[in-house]
């Protein structure tokens, strides 16, 4: 409950902050111009409030004016000098930060088809776009991430791996900002755990729900991946439209596990999932890069084939099938017959690869 509370007021508080701080400064200024008034007057100067109103805004605006002949008067109109600047400061980043999202949403493609859009962020988010944009990955895809904060975009696009990313300071539960983003027509969904959140699944599920109705009338579905931070809850993220999910504090105990029976295990899975030109990574490879004489062969008799004709650039290894939505990895005998028509090839090589070529 005290998280939820303490949740409650910094969404509020950020939300309103501005307001707030235009009353606050407001207040100020009309409580500055009662005590110039009061004490110059008080000291025998013939002032009006008018007078005492624009000798307080002339310093708050960081010109030199009327000196008060008054102490508090001269500390006051110190004080409204150096706010003022301060104020104004503020005033003309955040106009001037308007205009850069607003630049940089008028730069983003108005129809895009089978992008990536990526719901929320942290401090993992980096990373994810540098994987995703790899050359040995889909460098030329673009990407639209939605969050409402935790960014420092100016920083992030120093990286060459941000020229196709596209950010929308939004709510990412909203149908309307999912509708701008094109999320129904994406390639890919993929939402992050919401840091800020107290229960950061329901926002994933709500924005999973969000994208159905959106693509409802639409022949493609986007495939949609979310990071699940309570593992019990997975079954609702499936109902809601969730694809594929990823929990990693099931992974992380699982390489922890492995490593302490089996020492530098992790080094195995880190290589596995970093796209680089010196490691392998893990492909599917389906039926419109293979040839047609794959199926009815057994997964012996493939893996025999790929082994003869070994790329010496690319070499591939076959390690499973994908059959509908089932995963069979090094498959017993006794457990896979043949390839079958639809079926997907589960690969690990340096780079996507291409059978077609290979002959029976």
């Amino acid at each position: 409950m005290k998280r939820t509370s303490l949740y409650w007021w910094k969404h509020h508080f950020r939300r309103y902050m501005w307001p707030i701080a235009a009353c606050v400064l407001l207040v100020f200024v009309l409580a500055s111009v009662f005590v110039m008034y009061h004490y110059e007057r008080y000291s025998g100067e013939d002032i009006s409030v008018f007078d005492a109103f624009r000798i307080v805004i002339v310093f708050f605006l960081g010109e030199y004016g009327e000196t008060p002949h008054t102490l508090v008067g001269r500390v006051l109109s110190l004080v409204l000098f150096v706010l003022g600047i301060v104020v104004v400061a503020a005033f003309i980043g955040k106009f001037a930060s308007f205009f850069i999202e607003m630049n940089m949403e008028v730069r983003m493609p108005q129809d895009l088809e089978c992008h990536i859009v990526i719901c929320h962020w942290h401090e993992n988010g980096d990373r994810l776009v540098k994987e995703l944009h790899s050359p040995l990955a889909a460098p030329d895809t673009d990407i639209i991430v939605i969050t409402q904060d935790g960014v420092n975009e100016e920083e992030l696009r120093a990286s060459p791996a941000y020229e196709k990313v596209f950010f929308l300071r939004s709510d990412p539960t909203r149908h309307d900002v999912l509708r701008r983003a094109r999320a129904h027509h994406a390639r890919s969904v993929i939402i992050l755990a919401n840091p800020d959140s107290a229960d950061p699944d329901a926002q994933t599920a709500l924005i999973a729900l969000a994208i159905g109705k959106l693509e409802q009338h639409l022949d493609h579905k986007p495939h949609i991946i979310a990071e699940v931070v309570d593992p019990h809850k997975v079954q609702h993220l499936i109902d809601a439209g969730v694809d594929e999910w990823v929990c990693s504090a099931n992974y992380g105990l699982g390489l922890l596990a492995q490593g302490a029976l089996f020492g530098k295990i992790s080094d195995v899975y880190q290589q596995l999932l970093t796209y680089s030109a010196d490691t392998n990574e893990m492909y599917l490879v389906d039926a419109s890069k293979y040839p047609p004489h794959f199926l009815g062969k057994t997964f012996q008799q493939l893996s025999t084939l790929l082994n003869t004709h070994r790329h010496l650039k690319n070499p591939v290894i076959l390690i499973g099938v994908k059959r509908h939505d089932q995963i069979i990895l090094n498959p017993r005998p006794q457990d896979f017959d043949v390839i079958h028509e639809g079926d997907s090839l589960i690969v690990m090589s340096f780079d996507p690869p291409d059978l077609r070529h290979l002959e029976g």
